[in-house]
């Protein structure tokens, strides 16, 4: 809405100022609804006064209907909205514009079968689980991806672990995995090490020649690991739409590999293939593609599956979710491809994203200092369980359960969710789960609080949808109407950027607005009662709305 508004001011404004531009609007302004700067610029360009520009120009422009008045102010030519009349468009239902709509993959989360899933993990699940919900919501059709590296060093050396140390099976299996493999690194000294990791690659060898006698425990190793995942993902609600496995793409990555030594790309040496970068981008740095021994590296297999990827499901874009301590791999897979000749590289990103750590100490799968997602999740749910049984002594344990698995887990997600991903977090399990301030509980608790508004409004039905002439609106309306206007921008930036904490900043500023105007505002009871249910109303769909976004459900009661 505020889109068209702002193209009408510009048609408005075009005999005045021929070069502005939407880019010149600003909402919310600076010292109305809308803000323009154009003064400043044509000022500069004529030598002369801003604010003389500004006072002749508002006398020109005639006023649109959606605004009651145009002021300058600073030399700033300001737009006062008409609210009474703007209130049916702002309180409709958010529209999802008609145009092109593009197939997108995302990958995200790629555990690897060798370690349970730690709280390293969850930065990129829960990123890439709401880009695509983002990305959906906008209309595009996207396709979830989880990629297993399950042919790796790492698999191996789980494998020589579960050989090694055998598996009791008295608690979730991946955990057990985890430890051991944690276990296999711990052991001996250095001539120890060396020797686990000669017959780890040696593992690796047989297992990608299809010879050997660890094929079927390696099979056993990749089942159990996954569906320990599964049991993590169904957990938190986490689906995907298609997994793929490194080993199923091994293979064509050689060939391709061996395709790249023919046309020059690539150089031998020391028996191993190394693809020569360097010589197309110096800021990239050359990296073995096929070692020495024959086997693959990830790269490899990433090289067959963006290709596959691309083919088969006809993307218009793929995009990556991957930690920033991976940008060069995606440099080196993404000018690979266009030594291959992909003319689609273009449309592939890597959205990376900075550590996340637990009291400062970042997470270890090698020497296993790790949090495990599962063990964090149900650490969460205690303290969420503790601050609703304090608030509702009366409801049964069932019930305060399912209170608290939604609870807990969206404290997790939003706390994970609302930095920037390119800064570092620094997760704190107290400090998330908290019922005030920028948490996910606070959040909720304001949907919840919507909803018993609107439940104890009499006649809620007839009320709310009672259409009686608007006359006056006060500030603390009006700043929450503005909110609403600003869903649509940030929706839109959010998914250009690709920063799902654009949303939470915005989820954030929409519940504090509600309740500045709730402290306020009478609703039951009031003169205008009828508008202001509509405005708790709008705002309770557009916090849901969000949540969703973000991979968060209400509950019902907190």
């Amino acid at each position: 809405m505020i889109q068209q508004i702002i193209k009408k001011l510009v048609k408005e404004l075009k005999g005045e100022f021929p070069d502005i531009k939407e880019e010149n609007f600003q909402f919310p302004g600076k010292f109305g609804d809308i803000s323009c700067n154009i003064c400043f610029i044509e000022a500069k360009k004529k030598g002369v006064n801003p604010m003389e520009l500004s006072l002749k120009a508002i006398k020109k422009i005639k006023l649109i209907p959606e605004f009651k008045k145009i002021e300058n102010k600073n030399g700033y030519i300001n737009f006062h909205f008409n609210y009474e009349k703007l209130i049916p468009k702002i309180l409709e239902n958010y529209k999802i514009p008609s145009g092109k709509k593009e197939n997108i993959m995302v990958e995200f989360s790629n555990p690897n079968p060798c370690k349970a899933m730690h709280i390293g993990n969850s930065r990129s699940t829960f990123i890439g689980d709401s880009l695509s919900r983002i990305l959906k919501y906008c209309g595009n059709n996207v396709v979830e991806a989880n990629y297993y590296n399950d042919l790796g060093k790492q698999v191996a050396k789980t494998v020589l672990a579960v050989d090694k140390y055998g598996l009791k099976k008295n608690k979730k299996i991946d955990h057990e995995l985890a430890e051991i493999y944690a276990k296999l690194h711990a052991e001996g000294d250095k001539k120890d090490q060396d020797e686990f990791n000669s017959i780890a690659q040696k593992i690796l060898c047989e297992l990608e020649n299809n010879t050997g006698k660890y094929k079927r425990e390696w099979k056993e190793v990749v089942k159990m690991a996954t569906t320990g995942f599964e049991e993590t993902y169904k957990n938190s609600k986490i689906k995907f739409d298609i997994y793929f496995y490194e080993s199923d793409f091994k293979e064509e990555g050689k060939k391709l590999s061996q395709k790249l030594l023919k046309q020059g790309y690539a150089f031998p040496h020391e028996g191993a293939v190394v693809i020569n970068l360097e010589k197309e981008d110096p800021t990239i740095p050359n990296t073995i593609i096929i070692r020495s021994d024959g086997t693959g590296v990830y790269l490899t297999s990433d090289i067959s599956l963006t290709i596959h990827k691309f083919k088969k499901y006809k993307l218009d874009k793929s995009i990556w979710v991957v930690g920033a301590d991976q940008n060069n791999h995606f440099r080196q897979l993404f000018k690979i491809l266009e030594l291959l000749g992909c003319k689609w590289t273009k449309n592939c990103e890597h959205v990376n994203y900075g550590l996340i750590t637990l009291k400062g100490s970042k997470m270890s799968s090698r020497s296993g200092e790790f949090i495990l997602i599962d063990d964090l999740i149900e650490e969460i749910n205690e303290k969420a369980c503790k601050e609703v049984r304090k608030r509702n002594p009366d409801l049964d344990g069932e019930k305060i359960l399912k209170i608290t698995e939604k609870i807990g887990l969206g404290a997790l997600k939003y706390d994970i969710l609302k930095v920037e991903r390119n800064k570092m977090v620094d997760f704190s399990p107290e400090k998330a789960i908290k019922f005030e301030g920028n948490t996910g509980p606070y959040i909720q608790y304001m949907v919840v609080r919507c909803n018993s508004i609107l439940r104890n409004a009499e006649t809620k039905v007839c009320r709310i949808k009672k259409d009686e002439p608007i006359t006056q609106v006060n500030e603390h309306e009006k700043e929450l109407m503005r909110k609403f206007l600003e869903f649509e921008e940030v929706l839109n930036r959010a998914a250009r950027q690709l920063k799902p904490n654009l949303l939470c900043n915005y989820t954030f500023e929409l519940a504090t607005t509600f309740s500045k105007f709730y402290e306020n505002c009478k609703v039951i009871g009031s003169y205008e009662e009828g508008f202001r249910l509509k405005l708790v109303e709008k705002t309770r769909d557009l916090l849901e709305t969000c949540l969703d976004l973000l991979g968060i459900e209400v509950p019902e009661k907190m």
